[in-house]
């Protein structure tokens, strides 16, 4: 087995800094603010900050003495989006969905440990109750578990390993159940429950919250794992009854089958009938299918 090399610690920080200031656009740090906020030593953090404004990734305003992203980054994205088309279709449908059905919608990609926001579509007054464009929510369970679903076992195994202290051989059993259940849906539908209200009352927070050891990313995890000991799936909708739904999810997949991202609705409101989830699903889970055949993925051979 291949032993990952030994992180750079001055890579590391850049992409700290910038995944700092791509999840807070708009928005300026001065060099204190950074340093307090990532936990590094101010002469390791203007050394960084100096390469990265010299090449354009930050820019520095000399009159207020604070840094927000560059130039050089809109160069690197539009690159990432010529490479990955998939993402741009799927920022495109995003947008479509909500404006079409009145709701929010979020585009997602799974990295390493993290659930990356990619884009975040619908009404201003709920959106920032909804993690935004660049923010990083924790890859563990219960969260996540239609991207757990499409993992390699030696991936899906780290997932499971996330849980929250005191979880169980029984846990983790259920963990992988209903990641083998929403993968044969080909989507996931979450409940609203108690802890996904607090969840959703700490996003504001999350959203000023800067550097992922800041103790909200804590609370954070807390409610996670709190949230895996509610009723925070449904797998069969019966018809004729109605249920809170927080969200639903379906996948986009690539040429290999693999999963590529996310896309998931939020913002119901009131109480979904059995009938009007399964529209709704079926409205969502067709504009993934879409995407995928316009891209040229394919969906996973089932299991």
């Amino acid at each position: 087995m291949l032993r990952m090399a030994r992180p750079a610690l001055s890579a590391r920080r850049a992409i700290d800094v910038l995944n700092l200031l791509a999840a807070h656009p708009g928005e300026d740090f001065t060099l204190s603010e950074l340093v307090e906020q990532l936990g590094v030593n101010i002469a390791s953090m203007h050394a960084v900050l100096a390469v990265l404004t010299r090449d354009g990734y930050v820019h520095r305003d000399t009159r207020r003495r604070t840094y927000r992203l560059g130039f050089s980054p809109v160069a690197l994205g539009q690159a990432a989006l010529d490479q990955h088309p998939v993402m741009a279709l799927a920022r495109r449908e995003c947008a479509e969905l909500a404006a079409s059905l009145g709701l929010e919608c979020l585009a997602s990609v799974n990295i390493a440990d993290t659930l990356l926001i990619v884009a975040d579509a619908g009404r201003p007054e709920w959106l920032h109750m909804r993690p935004r464009t660049g923010q990083r929510l924790p890859f563990m369970p219960p969260l996540g578990i239609l991207g757990a679903a499409y993992l390699e076992p030696d991936d899906l195994d780290a997932w499971l390993s996330r849980i929250g202290p005191g979880a169980t051989a029984a846990d983790r059993a259920a963990f992988r159940d209903a990641a083998v259940r929403a993968r044969a849906a080909g989507r996931q539908i979450e409940l609203e429950t108690p802890t996904r209200q607090k969840i959703g009352m700490l996003m504001p927070e999350l959203a000023q919250a800067t550097g992922t050891n800041a103790a909200v990313y804590g609370r954070l995890r807390k409610l996670i794992s709190a949230l895996g000991r509610e009723e925070h799936t449904l797998h069969d909708p019966q018809p004729g009854r109605s249920y809170a739904v927080n969200n639903i999810q379906a996948p986009i997949f690539g040429p290999r089958g693999e999963l590529v991202c996310g896309l998931v609705l939020l913002g119901f409101g009131e109480p979904l009938s059995a009938e009007r989830l399964t529209e709704l699903a079926d409205t969502l889970t067709a504009a993934t299918e879409r995407i995928t055949r316009t891209c040229g993925g394919r969906a996973p051979i089932s299991l």
